[in-house]
């Protein structure tokens, strides 16, 4: 309560009453705005779901990335959380089926202000009139192209066909494919994944005189043999995959049986580091080639360094994983948009919401390039790791050269 202001009957008293009154409402401090909340918010938490794949054939992804998400929403919550809540998860896993993601998803969707994660392509385009109806921020578990243009689509990185674009750009520069060489591409029937990265080939090929051999697998075909076979029969000078990294590994085995070594290059979803330890360890080391927005466990960057030691500590026997460090800048881009719709003072999913597309350069640290959500019709960012394969690194994979936006990828932008 403000004191009363009295005059007495002398100069002096009347200053120090004066002072005291002004040290009461200095000591009050100015009143704290409310914080209007909705669905998912109470006054002490914020719940966020997470409906991934812990049982399909993206098991073992799916738990890198709820890893991640967990890491980081446990710094955040050490930190005091957003708006002075903390931050809850609820997981679901939906083992890859669409149907019972739809089901999972309408279960949890009363109960959270937004979704931190959604795996699976199919699974997102099945979930999207929903998500807009319900004005549910939602990130997906993918680099679509297809997914920009969804106010409620979080896509936290490089979009598969500029991933593809970027590698392609670093292969010609290191003068391992010339203009007029064939390059052959397997890519799955997910048109939100291999459809997508396949018009990235297709777009860079267009650019530097090279020609194109798509080569679309059915998801559940594990023997891509043939496929690699006539590849090699044709002449192609490399060979992109964009599949399911069992797909990739049957891919990679059957070119170093047929000794047929070229440039492979896989994109992110397709690479498991599982494969490394078996017999395929030293085909991937040797001819592959992974395109990532995000960086690799562990990587010689401070974030990366920071974010493994953290990892460590709280999973000690995790693998690990690059899909780690992606869920773990989901979490940074996510928190950065609940910190602006607080500093706004609505946590309403139409505030989130709002928030969404006022938030721009969010810094990860050096994990990604700074992520832009100001506008959903463009990437959050355009720049890609070039990695390689390597059995001897935790997460299995090294930085062959950093972050890069190619002059392609801005021809494809626009």
């Amino acid at each position: 309560m403000l004191a009363t202001l009295r005059w007495t009957t002398t100069p002096t008293a009347r200053v120090l009453a004066l002072c005291a009154t002004v040290l009461a409402v200095a000591a009050c401090g100015p009143a704290t705005p409310p914080v209007r909340t909705g669905t998912g918010v109470t006054d002490s938490t914020i719940t966020l779901g997470v409906l991934s794949d812990l049982t399909g054939p993206f098991g073992p992804l799916g738990k890198a990335v709820v890893e991640g998400n967990q890491l980081y929403v446990d710094q955040l919550n050490a930190q005091g959380g957003v708006c002075g809540r903390k931050v809850e998860l609820q997981v679901s896993d939906s083992g890859f089926n669409t149907e019972k993601a739809a089901k999972l998803y309408f279960e949890m969707e009363p109960k959270v202000l937004g979704f931190l994660q959604v795996l699976g392509s199919d699974i997102t385009a099945r979930l999207q009139p929903d998500v807009v109806q319900q004005q549910v921020m939602v990130a997906p578990t993918s680099w679509s192209k297809d997914l920009l243009g969804n106010p409620y689509m979080v896509v936290v990185g490089t979009t598969y066909d500029l991933d593809v674009i970027n590698t392609i750009d670093y292969v010609v520069r290191q003068g391992q494919l010339h203009s007029g060489d064939l390059i052959g591409h397997i890519y799955n029937d997910d048109p939100q994944y291999g459809g997508n990265a396949l018009q990235g080939t297709q777009f860079a090929a267009d650019r530097l005189g090279l020609t194109v051999r798509g080569v679309q697998v059915p998801s559940a075909q594990k023997d891509l043999a043939p496929q690699v076979a006539a590849l090699k029969a044709a002449g192609a000078k490399a060979v992109l995959i964009s599949t399911y990294p069992q797909q990739t590994a049957s891919a990679v085995g059957a070119a170093a049986a047929l000794n047929y070594s070229v440039p492979v290059l896989v994109s992110a979803p397709g690479f498991d580091p599982a494969v490394l330890t078996g017999q395929l360890g030293a085909a991937f080391q040797r001819n592959v080639l992974v395109s990532s927005p995000i960086a690799p466990f562990g990587a010689d960057l401070p974030g990366a360094r920071e974010v493994a030691s953290a990892y460590k500590a709280k999973f000690p026997e995790g693998r690990p994983s690059m899909a780690m460090d992606y869920g773990y800048v989901v979490g940074i881009g996510y928190a950065a948009i609940l910190r602006r719709a607080c500093a706004a003072g609505d946590l309403t999913r139409a505030g989130v919401q709002k928030a969404f597309h006022e938030t721009t350069k969010v810094d990860t640290n050096g994990l990604s390039a700074p992520l832009m959500f100001s506008s959903s019709n463009y990437p959050s960012s355009r720049e890609s790791f070039v990695l390689r394969p390597n059995p001897a690194t935790p997460g299995g994979l090294d930085i062959v050269e950093g972050l890069r936006e190619s002059e392609l990828v801005r021809a494809r932008i626009g």
